[in-house]
This record gives C-alpha cells, sequence and structure tokens, in this order.
C-alpha cells in the first residue's frame, strides 16, 4: 500500500521547520557568543592587585593604541589628517580647535578628557553633537580614568 500524499508532505513540513529552526537558533546563539566574547574582551583589569601574601601586582596599563582601535574609534576619526565623520585626530594634542559656537581653545588635556567623557560639550566647528556622545555611551570612559589616560597619550603621540 503506498503512503499517503497528505501525510509526507505534512511530515517533510515538520522536519523543514525544525531545521529551519535549529539553524535559526544556531545563528542567534553564535551572535550572542561573538558578543558577549567582544564585551568581555572590552573589560579592563584594575590596576592593581593585592594578593593574599600582602603582595601587590600591578596591571599594565591599557595602550592608547588598543583602545583606537578595539573601542572602534577609527570608524569616525582618522590620524592621517583625512575627513570622517569625526574630527581627524592627528596633531589634535597642543592645537587650537575651533568650537561650533565660533570660540577657538587648546587642545591640552583637560579638553581631551572632557572631549572623550563628555562628547557634547565642546563640538568642533563643522560637526554635529550627539554622534560621538551615542557612539561612545556604553564604554562608560567616565568610570575608566586609566583608558581616558591611554587615549590621551596616544593622542599626543600622533603630532
Amino acid at each position: 500500500m503506498a503512503p499517503q500524499a497528505g501525510g509526507d508532505g505534512l511530515l517533510r513540513w515538520l522536519v523543514g521547520g525544525l531545521v529551519g529552526g535549529a539553524i535559526v537558533l544556531g545563528l542567534l546563539i553564535g551572535a550572542y557568543a561573538v558578543g558577549y566574547h567582544r564585551g568581555h574582551a572590552s573589560a579592563r583589569p584594575a590596576p592593581a592587585v593585592t594578593t593574599t601574601t600582602g603582595t601587590t601586582v600591578t596591571t599594565a596599563a591599557p595602550s592608547g593604541a588598543r583602545l583606537f582601535s578595539s573601542e572602534a574609534c577609527s570608524g569616525c576619526h582618522s590620524l592621517d589628517g583625512s575627513a570622517g565623520v569625526g574630527p581627524t585626530l592627528k596633531g589634535l594634542a597642543g592645537s587650537r580647535v575651533v568650537l561650533a559656537d565660533g570660540t577657538a581653545v587648546t587642545a591640552d588635556d583637560a579638553y581631551l578628557t572632557r572631549s572623550i567623557t563628555d562628547p557634547d560639550a565642546q563640538i568642533v566647528k563643522g560637526f554635529r553633537a550627539g554622534v560621538m556622545s551615542g557612539a561612545v555611551a556604553s564604554l562608560g570612559l567616565n568610570a575608566k580614568p586609566q583608558d581616558v589616560t591611554a587615549l590621551i597619550a596616544f593622542l599626543e603621540a600622533q603630532r
């Protein structure tokens, strides 16, 4: 006796749905794993750890170049003077910067710190507020002074 066509079609439909669902679930799990590990890669160790024996071990400071590339700063800022979504960082440290309100300031450590931790406080002429603040909000740079210091040292080397 031949199998019924309706039952065979239903079985194929169920198996196809299960296989498709498994593929989608696998992709979702993979995307979660990549995001999870990327977030942990951004986590910074504490600058010093005291062991149970009382010995203090100092960890290496984060590299500004590594932070610049891992936090995707290069997606908006160039290091070679070329235009981008954000101002170029080549020669920024120590230079005069004209702001959107027409005032000029020196890009000293205080200005650079504020620009990194509160990007909308002083907008460079020709650029829009809200772009960098939206991009860096999740990084929590206000709570990572060691990272900010490393980024500033990196910027100072880009003269």
